[in-house]
């Protein structure tokens, strides 16, 4: 006999695969769009305010580096864009992960549907509204110096890898801020901190040697390595850098997953 909901459990094995996530896309698909239509209802520019405010916020960061504090490196604005906006992606899905289960109390505990949907949907959320600003990237990507290269067939490949390391950062945090509410804050000071550890605005080889072991407790830094290799240098960083990105979103989809599946569930009467 099918399982009714009220008969369905907070946790079944059976619905946590793929085929369960599949079934439910008609949900994810409403998450999404509830999300989009809350953050932009009233705006007269609606969905343009994802595109304009990381471009006011790339030509403040260009003007600052290029004028200011001028750089002589050959195509500067592309140099910091391929940088910045992989960043503004990771600090936008993860300064929103903490509140995802708490914004979402009152369906979660109401309504039974696999719980990775939620934190699915952030992050679909974030994607959505970050594609504009990477189109426009590639619009104005020769005009900003870059060049076709055959690496940038790559670039999809590399940064669904980094998607799924942003997720697995996603999946932790969602569930420790619920038993700790003061993680948000926590987030918000450690994304500043390797904002500037990251070489975003910088360059890596300008980092002291004996400090760069310092700077790689970011993992943010493998993969600014490796988009700004692509996207601006037209070629891929060492295998080293390569392998480092990849054990890192392995190590943190892995941790991800099993700390949501353990808890996610149990943490219902806290929200």
């Amino acid at each position: 006999m099918a399982k009714t909901l009220e008969h369905t459990p907070l946790t079944d094995p059976s619905l946590s695969g793929l085929r369960s996530l599949l079934a439910y896309s008609d949900m994810l698909r409403n998450f999404v769009r509830k999300d989009i239509q809350v953050r932009y209802q009233g705006a007269a520019l609606g969905f343009l305010w994802s595109l304009i405010n990381p471009l006011v916020m790339i030509g403040l960061y260009v003007f600052v580096f290029s004028v200011v504090f001028k750089s002589n490196l050959p195509n500067y604005p592309l140099y910091l864009m391929a940088g910045l906006l992989h960043w503004n992606l990771f600090s936008q899905i993860t300064g929103q992960s903490c509140d995802t289960l708490l914004a979402n109390a009152g369906l979660v505990k109401k309504i039974y549907f696999p719980r990775l949907l939620v934190p699915i949907s952030s992050v679909v959320f974030n994607v959505v509204l970050w594609l504009l600003a990477i189109a426009l990237l590639f619009i104005l990507y020769p005009f900003l110096g870059g060049k076709l290269h055959p690496v940038l067939v790559v670039y999809p490949v590399v940064l669904l890898f980094f998607l799924a390391f942003t997720f697995g950062i996603t999946l932790i945090l969602s569930v420790l801020n619920v038993l700790f509410r003061d993680l948000k804050h926590l987030v918000d000071v450690v994304l500043l901190f390797l904002f500037w550890v990251t070489p975003i605005v910088y360059q890596y080889h300008r980092i002291p040697p004996h400090l760069r072991q310092l700077f790689a407790v970011s993992p943010l830094v493998d993969y600014v390595l490796i988009f700004r290799g692509i996207l601006y240098s037209g070629q891929l960083p060492s295998w080293h850098i390569l392998a480092m990105a990849v054990a890192w979103t392995v190590a943190s989809l892995t941790v991800g997953l099993f700390v949501f599946n353990r808890y996610a569930d149990s943490l219902v009467e806290r929200l």
